[in-house]
Order: structure tokens, then C-alpha cells, then sequence
């Protein structure tokens, strides 16, 4: 449309242009205008709108958007991975329906679809797997969370969606639940003013050496960390170097470094991803808006 516009101006330039012309032949003629395509076009203006509400949803994570966004055919939204590149793809009429009161219903079901990009799911054949769909409830229960929703508000709007799309992968509404409430409570927990202080149980003791370690009689990690949509947990010992944890094996991700930047405390680095954390513990990090936002918890070990 935006190019059938311009199309249309340049013919009108040119019009206007040729011939002999008098001052009175020099002013466009409105409603030549409105023939030609000058009108309010409605659908590029939605399609700012809808835009909009995907990059309000994205800051609230902090994370960079790695998708596209565009309108088609579609009940709601639907993501999906097309030749290697991720679609994030909408309904205008529901997307008009988030804009005004707060849609509860309408947020999961965009957040849940944004989760799924955001996350790097693959999508396989343009379904979840039991993992993935449960990744993305977390982060739907994360924004939902930041956006102000309650927890029943939350759980409420998850029982609506199912119930209109039905229950189409293996993971029970139950385990669904369970982890939109994970998300919300990470979120509550980030929002939080307080610094977080944990009990190490000695118990079951954690290793505490590079990359692939065995467990040690004694633990001397230092801190514990979770961002918020990352199902796992890292911990930092006391040569700063961070591990990550997965089935019960430990390697090597990463190093705790001292900041330089004004506002953060330390750095936490982890892959290429780099994180500020202030004297509170937060995970701060830049978002798609220009502006850093928490996406995560450091917890003091004692």
C-alpha cells in the first residue's frame, strides 16, 4: 500500500508538472487526491499499532526481537520458522482487540507466541514440542506478571485460551499452569526490592571447578542466578568463574567481572551474552526500546 502511495504521488508530480500551467493549476485537487490513494491508509496504520504492542511486550524481558511481524490470515497469532527465518504472524481484528482495557486472554496468548521466538524454539513443522510450550507459559507468566496482571488474572486468561484452542500438545493443563506460575513468581521476584540471601544445603553439595566437574564435599559457590525466561540455573564460585547446571552435571559458561559501567555492581557474562547486576543483585540488560531493563536474580550463597 505504502508503495502504491508513493506511486501515485510521483504520477501526480508529474502530472502537475507537465504542460503550461496557470497558479490556480498549481494546487493539487483534493479530491484527485483522495482518488489516487492520499487517504488515511488504515491498514498501514494498524500494522504501526500491532508493532507497537509486540515491542511493549518484548521490553518487558529486556530481550532483543529476532523475528518479523506481519498480518495474514490467522485465528490470533501464530509463530512459526519459514526458510530460517522466524515469523511472528497476526491477526489485525485480534490485535485491535488488545488496544484500549487490558485483555488479559488476548496478552497470554501474544506473549505465549513471542515466548516461543524469543526462546529459539524450533517449531518443528510448526508445532511446539511439551518443552517448548512450556518454556513459552513461563514467559507468558513472566510478562502478564510485569504488565500487571495477578496471579488469577494470569491463570485465568491461560484456562481461557485452552479452552478456545483446545489442548493440542501432550503437557497436561496442570504442568501448563504450573509453569505460567513460574514465570509470574520470577517476575514478582525481580520486581522485588529486596536481596535475596539462600541457604546452601550441605548436604548435597555442588562442584565448583572448570567446565565438566564432580561434586565436592564442600560447596564454595558464591552466588546462584536465573534469568527469567532460561530454564537454567547458573552458580559462580570463588574464582568468578560461572556454571551452568543441567541434569545434575556442571560445565564452565562464563566469568563474573568487575564493572566499569556506572550503576552495576559486577558483570555477569555468560556466552556472548553480557549482563550489568546492581548492588540489589538484579540482571539488567539493553532492550529494543533503548532503555535496560531486569531480566534476572542474583542470589547470595551463604
Amino acid at each position: 500500500m505504502l508503495k502504491a502511495v508513493l506511486f501515485s504521488f510521483t504520477c501526480l508530480l508529474l502530472i502537475s508538472c507537465g504542460g503550461e500551467s496557470t497558479p490556480d493549476e498549481n494546487k493539487l485537487d483534493e479530491n484527485l487526491l483522495n482518488k489516487t490513494g492520499f487517504e488515511e491508509d488504515t491498514q498501514f496504520q494498524q500494522d504501526i499499532a500491532a508493532y507497537k504492542t509486540v515491542v511493549n511486550i518484548i521490553r518487558e524481558t529486556g530481550l532483543a526481537q529476532n523475528f518479523v511481524i506481519l498480518p495474514g490470515q490467522v485465528k490470533n497469532v501464530v509463530a512459526y520458522v519459514e526458510n530460517n527465518e522466524r515469523i511472528l504472524e497476526y491477526n489485525p481484528e485480534f490485535m485491535k482487540q488488545l488496544e484500549g482495557d487490558t485483555n488479559w486472554h488476548g496478552i497470554s496468548v501474544l506473549a505465549r507466541e513471542i515466548g516461543h521466538h524469543l526462546s529459539h524454539h524450533d517449531l518443528k513443522n510448526g508445532e511446539a514440542t511439551v518443552e517448548e510450550e512450556l518454556e513459552a507459559d513461563r514467559y507468558a507468566g513472566f510478562v502478564l506478571q510485569k504488565m500487571g496482571a495477578n496471579l488469577n488474572q494470569a491463570i485465568a486468561a491461560m484456562e481461557n485460551a485452552v479452552q478456545e484452542n483446545g489442548q493440542k500438545n501432550k503437557a497436561s493443563l496442570n504442568a501448563r499452569i504450573a509453569a505460567l506460575t513460574q514465570g509470574w513468581t520470577n517476575s514478582e521476584l525481580l520486581s522485588s526490592d529486596t536481596t535475596l540471601i539462600a541457604q546452601v544445603d550441605e548436604s548435597n553439595p555442588t562442584p565448583a571447578s572448570v567446565a565438566e566437574v564432580k561434586p565436592q564435599t564442600k560447596p564454595d559457590y558464591r552466588y546462584q542466578i536465573f534469568l527469567a525466561i532460561d530454564t537454567s540455573f547458573y552458580y559462580i564460585n570463588n574464582k568468578d568463574i560461572v556454571f551452568s547446571e543441567s541434569n545434575g552435571k556442571y560445565k564452565n559458561v562464563g566469568e563474573k567481572k568487575e564493572s566499569n559501567k556506572p550503576g552495576f555492581d559486577w558483570i555477569f557474562n555468560k556466552g556472548e551474552a553480557s549482563y550489568g547486576v546492581d548492588t540489589k543483585g538484579r540482571l539488567w540488560a539493553f532492550s529494543t526500546d533503548g532503555k535496560f531493563h531486569v531480566v534476572g536474580q542474583a542470589v547470595k550463597l551463604k
